[in-house]
């Protein structure tokens, strides 16, 4: 098993090439649905199995961003009942919580051995905020999760935040106390050029994973890789919401990627992103992964429903599906948990 110490020391060599930003099953009704922990364990356990490098609780996917500081302790705790093997635990957590709620939650996360911790600047920032500013927002974060030995990751995400996270405040917060525990850059952001790319040409950062989140780019961050490594390593992986639908696609892609078929990793990509566009209400915006999260069986968003209408926007993206072969690995994953509302649909497209 990874330690944090390893990911710390060498986070390009031992940071996860692919982690699943992960749904949160859900159960009840409006207008607030509850976690569903044994659904919750048992899909994180199948993640694992399908051959997941880390599971990431509490991002965006799984609506963690509207969770209240309580429901995050409770699902960071059902997630750490999950039997994992060798995938790694990650948390998402929020400086708008304020530095004493993150105090707690980090006491939590490092009992129950979470391995990297995440921050992406508070949400209640002005858009003129400067990069130094928006350092100090998150500074407070790093730093107590630096005191308790685990490792750090940063988060830009613009459509939750407000605002993106510029490399200048990545600079900053690598320089300044707790520095050294960060590992990883989680980008997404629509522009890649303007975005990771950036990331990956700032030199001050140059020891960090660069993890894509815009997942429509990972095809180009993977081959861009080892260009910006001084060794030649990959210096790129995923933090992915569509992998939590997709997981042994993901897999596949990987895979292609290692063997440098990168025909193969482009073909796979399109795959994913036509799920991902059928999603997506404005193509500025990331798409509502909730609609697959429904599809697999995992429940309703926590205060809304998701239509049939946009459940057959996401049939008929996997239906039109060129290559019979990405239908099938994304079927399989859509059907994961192999008893969701439209198993039967889903296991005739696999079969």
């Amino acid at each position: 098993m990874i330690t944090a110490h390893d990911l710390i020391a060498d986070p390009i060599g031992c940071y996860p090439a692919d982690t699943v930003a992960c749904f949160d099953p859900t159960q009840g009704g409006l207008p607030r649905r509850s976690l569903d922990d044994a659904r919750c364990r048992t899909f994180l356990e199948r993640l694992a199995q399908a051959g997941a490098g880390g599971v990431l609780i509490a991002a965006s996917t799984g609506h963690g961003h509207l969770r209240t500081v309580d429901e995050l302790a409770a699902w960071f705790r059902v997630a750490a009942e999950a039997e994992l093997g060798d995938t790694l635990k990650m948390a998402l957590l929020r400086p708008e919580d304020g530095i004493e709620a993150n105090r707690r939650l980090l006491d939590l996360l490092a009992e129950l051995e979470y391995r990297v911790i995440f921050v992406r600047p508070g949400n209640n920032l002005e858009h003129d905020t400067s990069p130094a500013e928006i350092a100090e927002n998150m500074r407070p974060v790093v730093f107590a999760a630096a005191e308790r030995n685990l490792a750090v990751g940063v988060y830009s995400i613009p459509d939750v935040s407000g605002l993106p996270m510029p490399v200048e405040t990545v600079v900053d917060l690598l320089q300044g106390r707790g520095g050294d525990h960060l590992t990883a850059v989680k980008v997404t952001e629509a522009d890649y050029d303007e975005s990771t790319l950036q990331f990956l040409q700032s030199k001050p950062l140059a020891k960090l994973k660069i993890v894509q989140g815009w997942d429509p780019h990972l095809a180009r961050a993977l081959q861009d890789g080892p260009r910006f490594d001084d060794q030649g390593r990959q210096r790129c992986g995923v933090t992915s919401g569509p992998m939590s639908f997709a997981v042994f696609q993901y897999v596949h892609i990987f895979q292609a990627a290692d063997a440098g078929d990168w025909e193969e990793v482009a073909l796979a990509q399109q795959a994913v992103t036509a799920l991902f566009v059928s999603m997506q209400d404005d193509p500025k915006k990331f798409a509502d992964l909730q609609r697959a999260k429904y599809i697999m069986g995992l429940g309703h968003p926590l205060s809304a429903e998701v239509s049939s209408e946009q459940v057959e926007r996401v049939f008929a993206a996997l239906e039109g599906l060129a290559r019979k072969e990405d239908q099938k690995r994304l079927a399989d994953s859509l059907d994961l948990m192999g008893d969701g509302p439209f198993h039967e649909r889903l296991a005739n497209l696999g079969s």
